[in-house]
């Protein structure tokens, strides 16, 4: 813009030299906004559903038990990975997961007195599995580090390679 031309702005948009230089803001991060944040709640959530798969193992018919065996050795090993990382990140991983675990666990004891846990949860299986890839997805969509979406990214392959193969 030519210097001369600036007298022909409306006076009330016309920059002036005491004006402070408006620029844009860098956008903050809010609670929860850490990528640290979003892998231990990765994590919290593989311990979740760690809990529910134990009490699947043990209420499983034998017909379905080397499946939810093979479900709970997948998510032990990545609740091992994710904590690795978040210790070596100098934060302390969750030990109990949350009271959705908890719960979790609780109905999968109550609904074993009154029917077969078997092939005919593996839709509730599956429900659980997609939390935990939510999970995975949001702590991927948080600026994390290579070696952290590496990780992350394997995870994720793994968890949908197993749904696949047992038909979740």
């Amino acid at each position: 813009m030519d210097p001369k031309d600036i007298k022909h702005l409306n006076p009330k948009v016309a920059p002036t030299a005491g004006d402070p230089i408006e620029t844009v803001p860098a956008t903050q991060e809010g609670p929860g906004d850490d990528p640290l944040d979003k892998i231990a709640e990765v994590h919290t959530r593989v311990l979740d559903t760690i809990a529910g798969f134990e009490k699947f193992s043990q209420k499983a018919e034998p017909e379905f038990k080397p499946v939810s065996d093979t479900f709970l050795a997948t998510h032990k090993k990545h609740e091992r990975e994710l904590a690795e990382y978040l210790r070596k990140s100098g934060r302390n991983p969750d030990k109990d997961g949350s009271f959705f675990g908890t719960v979790n666990s609780s109905l999968i004891e109550i609904r074993s007195w009154f029917e077969d846990v078997d092939d005919d949860v593996m839709d509730r299986v599956a429900e659980g599995e997609r939390h935990v890839l939510e999970g995975y997805e949001q702590a991927r969509n948080a600026s994390q580090s290579i070696e952290a979406n590496a990780m992350l990214a394997f995870h994720i392959k793994e968890i949908n390679a197993m749904m696949r193969a047992h038909g979740t």
